[in-house]
């Protein structure tokens, strides 16, 4: 049981961290169309709140898997 709460918790990062980079990336291509600048603020303030929200379920996975 505790190798698997140790596999869910290194996936629940290893999703953390693809989504920080699949944002950049999305970024760059945004930066790439040369598209207006609203667009990209937009853009970075909705992947932030949506980073945070990832960044709160991957702390739970973390808490919960370490006090369980």
């Amino acid at each position: 049981m505790f190798q698997l709460a140790i596999v869910i918790r290194l996936l629940a990062f290893a999703v953390f961290v693809a989504c920080v980079y699949g944002g950049n990336l999305l970024f760059l291509r945004l930066e790439h169309r040369k598209l207006a600048v609203y667009w990209k603020i937009l853009f970075v303030t909705l992947y932030s709140i949506f980073l945070l929200l990832v960044t709160y379920v991957v702390w739970l996975v973390f808490y919960f898997g370490l006090n369980s």
